[in-house]
């Protein structure tokens, strides 16, 4: 079995699987905002990666606020990215955890807009094939699924930046593990359905499906450094993060 999980996430749902870990740890800051999980960069003004549960319960009626602002909760010293620094970028505010999937109640949606979910997307990728993922995640929870999320960009060569120094992914990466309500990270096994997605932050994507971006989850954590799915047996995370999953 893997090792169990210690540290300022332990426990939380949203990472149930397990805190995704790196080599250097020095620009991985923790946070937890209820609905959702991070590790933020402090260096790069974005996540490097948010990580979130999604079930039926957090789906509902709640009116997307569109209350983007700056995580005021960060600790002194740590600068907060404003609603406005994506100004004038060409780039979106794009969600990591969606709006969407926060709809039960307004404080769970609200929570979204704050600017720690945030990375610049180009839209014909935040509004493109990214999208469309999302929209598959909550057709799983609708149908009675307990889905487990992790997000983030990929910053592989020069790293450009927008604002503030905000700095600006060249793909974004999803891993979504498909399980029934009652699953743990004990109930994982080689059967469980996970699907891996790596998305270029390219015009290029425009008019194409989230299908044709479909990887192994060894190939995120290969390009994002991040070891995911930690708290799985090794055995079954040998083999079900070396799995390319066949498109729904």
């Amino acid at each position: 079995m893997a090792a169990k999980e210690v540290g300022p996430l332990a426990g939380s749902v949203h990472v149930a699987l397990g805190v995704p870990r790196d080599f250097d740890s020095s620009d991985d800051l923790l946070i937890d905002r209820r609905y959702w999980v991070a590790s933020y960069n402090q260096g790069w003004l974005v996540p490097n990666w948010v990580g979130w549960q999604l079930i039926a319960s957090d789906l509902g009626m709640a009116a997307r606020q569109d209350d983007f602002r700056a995580d005021t909760t960060l600790p002194p010293g740590v600068r907060q990215v404003k609603a406005t620094d994506y100004r004038g970028s060409g780039y979106d505010r794009g969600h990591m955890c969606p709006s969407a999937d926060r709809t039960a109640t307004v404080e769970a949606n609200s929570a979204t807009f704050l600017m720690t979910n945030m990375e610049p997307q180009l839209h014909a990728l935040n509004g493109g094939p990214w999208q469309d993922l999302e929209a598959f995640e909550r057709q799983l929870a609708l149908a009675g699924k307990r889905v487990q999320i992790v997000a983030g960009g990929l910053f592989e060569g020069a790293t450009a930046t927008i604002g503030p120094g905000i700095a600006v992914p060249t793909a974004s990466f999803k891993v979504i593990v498909v399980l029934d309500p009652d699953q743990l990270a004990a109930a994982v096994t080689v059967s469980t359905t996970v699907y891996a997605a790596v998305m270029p932050n390219a015009a290029s994507v425009a008019g194409t499906k989230w299908t044709q971006y479909i990887v192994s989850v060894d190939e995120v954590e290969r390009r994002s450094g991040y070891d995911l799915l930690r708290e799985v047996a090794d055995d079954v995370e040998t083999i079900i993060e070396a799995r390319v999953a066949t498109p729904p």
